[in-house]
């Protein structure tokens, strides 16, 4: 498990951001960021031309997307195109709501990548330091915890590491708060890679957390990607299976495919339709 790395006391308290009036210090910041924390995110190649747009037109999505609070799950198999979709849900609303009408967060598991990638400790810390980057109101929140356990442990190098449970209170309680003064959207995709025992607690977690948001009526939406998965349900939540809607995506991704291949000696129009439909059955709604 990867430490915490932080400089003295002094450092601490000189050397930081000041997005608005509420300072935070680097090494706060640095307590909670991992090198990996943005690689999965990064590495999602962008959707392919004309693809995902019929997720906009689904009911289900555009109640999740129009009310305050809600709890979205997209399901699909693998490979078929629930993190691409996700990239493009999270890039749709960047362009629709911009930093001053709300803020959004998002974490990427995959099972392949370092610890923090792939575990409930990592998504913790990756979302608060979003979160404290981009709202100013909490953090003196997380500062006076940040302080408290220099003090118990010390301040330097390897001291002390967050713990789960810390984080988990300490994520839930700071975007309550910076709902109650815009939308926070969390996306997270691929929480079955978290494993079985971590997705069914995480899952219980977020369930936990809109719950809380209904009754101080905030507003925070939440949108999970995850494959076919025995992961809790709940009435108010709402469910997406990407195999049902993706099936124009894929004839739309094979047949521009084929458009810049050639096949044999230019087949006739009929003949490249009956490979297309071919080609689609046999992906079976996966890319």
């Amino acid at each position: 498990m990867s430490s915490i790395s932080f400089g003295n006391e002094n450092l601490a308290t000189q050397v930081g951001i000041n997005h608005g009036q509420v300072y935070i210090s680097s090494e706060v910041l640095r307590s909670l960021a991992f090198p990996q924390m943005l690689d999965r995110r990064d590495n999602i190649e962008p959707c392919h031309t004309n693809t995902c747009k019929w997720i906009l037109e689904l009911e289900k999505y555009q109640s999740w997307r129009n009310k305050s609070r809600g709890l979205l799950w997209i399901k699909g198999k693998p490979g078929a195109g629930k993190s691409t979709l996700m990239v493009f849900l999270h890039d749709r609303l960047k362009i629709l709501q911009d930093d001053s009408q709300g803020i959004r967060l998002d974490f990427f598991f995959t099972a392949r990548g370092t610890e923090m990638q792939r575990t409930p400790l990592g998504m913790l810390r990756s979302l608060l330091n979003q979160l404290l980057i981009c709202d100013a109101t909490i953090r003196p929140q997380v500062r006076e915890i940040f302080e408290q356990r220099c003090k118990q442990f010390g301040y330097g190098e390897g001291k002390w590491q967050w713990p789960r449970v810390v984080l988990e209170e300490l994520l839930a309680g700071v975007i309550l708060a910076s709902a109650s003064r815009q939308h926070v959207t969390v996306f997270v995709d691929a929480l079955d890679e978290a494993g079985a025992e971590s997705a069914q607690q995480l899952a219980a977690y977020f369930h936990r957390l809109i719950d809380r948001a209904e009754k101080m009526n905030v507003a925070v939406r939440i949108c999970i990607a995850c494959r076919h998965y025995p992961i809790m349900e709940s009435a108010r939540a709402m469910e997406i299976y990407v195999e049902e809607h993706n099936h124009k995506d894929i004839a739309t991704y094979i047949k521009d495919i084929l458009a810049d291949t050639e096949v044999g000696d230019s087949p006739s129009e009929e003949t490249r339709q009956t490979l297309v439909e071919q080609l689609i059955q046999q992906a079976n709604g996966v890319f």
